[in-house]
């Protein structure tokens, strides 16, 4: 991590600041790249990847398993991929991703035109309130749709 990343406690409504696992596959020193890289993320049952923003690069993320939400913009406004779907954030757009369950884990493919792969990643401290206020409430509409699913497999 660099010196722009703040390490916040994990706890329910939290942000994860070190939770998260980030694991490059492919970026500048592994493979002749000049303008992409790839890695795999994985968030735990109940974090969150904190507020962030790339300033020159774009980023792609493919949600491979888990059930997630992606919150973007300065109001951190929600969007909610589900497995399969790919997510395209351009350059300067505020970010942060949050793991719906408090169990399952999130897995995701992050794709970026910054070659270093994390050498453009600038927290942003700033919006950790507005996405943290709004955590609890996705965590339980979440939790809410899944148990109208489930009941509506029994009857």
């Amino acid at each position: 991590m660099d010196t722009t990343t703040t390490q916040i406690p994990f706890a329910a409504g939290h942000l994860a600041g070190e939770d998260e696992t980030l694991t490059s596959i492919m970026r500048t020193g592994i493979v002749p790249t000049r303008a992409l890289s790839g890695g795999r993320m994985h968030l735990p049952g109940g974090t969150t990847l904190a507020p962030q923003r790339h300033d020159t690069t774009e980023t792609a993320i493919a949600i491979i398993s888990g059930h997630a939400a992606v919150l973007s913009g300065n109001a951190m406004q929600p969007f909610h991929p589900h497995a399969g779907d790919m997510i395209y954030i351009p350059a300067t757009l505020p970010y942060a991703v949050v793991n719906l369950s408090n169990n399952a884990s999130v897995l995701a493919l992050i794709f970026r035109t910054d070659p270093g792969f994390d050498t453009d990643v600038h927290r942003m401290p700033e919006l950790d309130p507005v996405a943290r206020d709004q955590i609890p409430e996705l965590r339980r509409a979440h939790h809410k749709a899944l148990l109208n699913r489930r009941s509506e497999r029994t009857r």
